[in-house]
């Protein structure tokens, strides 16, 4: 018995069993979707959207790590030094008026 003709439904095209498309990648491994992401929105915790990837090679993926773990040290960094600026900054304005 030989297997069911199958037909383009837009075009009526016959389409062999065996041919098949490959799957298509969902929209949130769209790269500049996860790149959004890692560095301006999730930071570290988007890294799991990285090493899921199905098309990013291992290098890549421990390339991103890398930089995404220089990028919240540089980030905690500036932050703290950002703090201890606005609190001497506060003090000295408090000195001034003799608080």
């Amino acid at each position: 018995m030989a297997s069911p003709a199958r037909f383009c439904s837009q075009c009526g095209a016959s389409v062999s069993p065996t041919a098949s498309t490959p799957p298509r990648i969902k929209w949130y491994y769209n790269v500049w979707f996860v790149l959004l992401m890692l560095f301006f929105v999730l930071g570290p915790f988007g890294l799991p959207l990285v090493w899921k990837h199905p098309r990013f090679s291992r290098q890549v993926k421990i390339t991103l790590t890398v930089v995404m773990i220089l990028y919240t040290v540089a980030l905690i960094d500036m932050t703290v030094r950002a703090v201890r600026t606005v609190t001497e900054h506060f003090n000295d304005f408090n000195a001034t008026l003799g608080l």
